[in-house]
């Protein structure tokens, strides 16, 4: 156990200003043991080891809680600002950043904060020689509709035969009104000499089956002509009055020449 003495002794000469060394030599001198000498200096080494004390907070409770969470709030923005410029060096807008940090359910005045405390981004205008015309997306073409193909078929197929037997008629009446007959000495057109007048209509037949094959082929003609003009949406309704407008003055014609050669018999 180290003398108590001696450390006191120590004490008093090193605050005279004496070294350790030349302390040590004083006491050699006086019989006191070296390993004495070394327990006494460790002593009051160790004692001017005093420990700093721990600063002990003037916040309360709620404070302390409020300048954590604000320390919290601070790390997190920070991370929300780093985030947001490597998202945004990758070409993506704000508002998808803010839709995906909702997504992850980040707080709105988080996300604020780090936008607000962000430059915002100045969205370049696109030269002219940078921008790409958008494509216009083709309208799928609609399958072809064969019931509305055969519905104009059979369209034209009865308008032809309508217009060929129209035609027939009309050159039967030429025919009747241009027959010849020889009656005592003189020739007289569109009289028959018997009562049923049976030559006359025969030769009218055969007058209109001459040009049959001319006039069905001009049937035919008309027909593919208004048929085609009819396929178009926007005329359809005037080809379709015109038709019948034309043909009901040609069946009036028709009905005039018959008359007009009935009234003459």
């Amino acid at each position: 156990m180290v003398d108590l003495q001696l450390v006191d002794y120590i004490k008093r000469h090193l605050s005279k200003g004496y070294t350790k060394q030349e302390i040590e030599k004083i006491l050699a001198d006086n019989n006191w043991e070296k390993k004495e000498t070394k327990e006494a200096f460790k002593i009051i080494e160790n004692k001017k080891k005093i420990s700093k004390p721990v600063k002990k907070s003037s916040l309360t409770p709620k404070e302390e809680k409020y300048q954590q969470k604000a320390v919290t709030n601070h790390d997190q923005i920070t991370t929300l600002k780093n985030f947001i410029l490597s998202i945004r060096a990758r070409g993506v807008k704000d508002e998808e950043i803010k839709k995906a940090l909702v997504t992850k359910r980040w707080p709105f005045d988080l996300i604020d904060v780090a936008f607000k405390e962000l430059k915002p981004v100045k969205e370049d205008k696109p030269s002219s020689t940078s921008f790409v015309k958008p494509q216009i997306q083709k309208k799928p073409k609609k399958p072809f509709n064969f019931k509305k193909l055969l519905w104009y078929i059979l369209g034209f197929i009865i308008m032809a035969a309508v217009l060929t037997g129209t035609f027939f008629v009309y050159q039967y009446v030429l025919g009747l009104s241009s027959y010849e007959v020889t009656i005592n000495g003189v020739t007289e057109t569109g009289k028959c000499t018997n009562l049923d007048c049976s030559e006359m209509k025969n030769y009218a037949v055969d007058f209109a089956s001459e040009n049959l094959m001319f006039y069905l082929g001009i049937s035919a003609a008309i027909a593919l002509l208004i048929t085609s003009l009819y396929a178009i949406p926007t005329i359809k309704n005037g080809i379709l009055w015109g038709a019948n407008i034309l043909y009901f003055l040609f069946l009036i014609y028709i009905g005039y020449t018959w008359i007009s050669f009935s009234g003459a018999i």
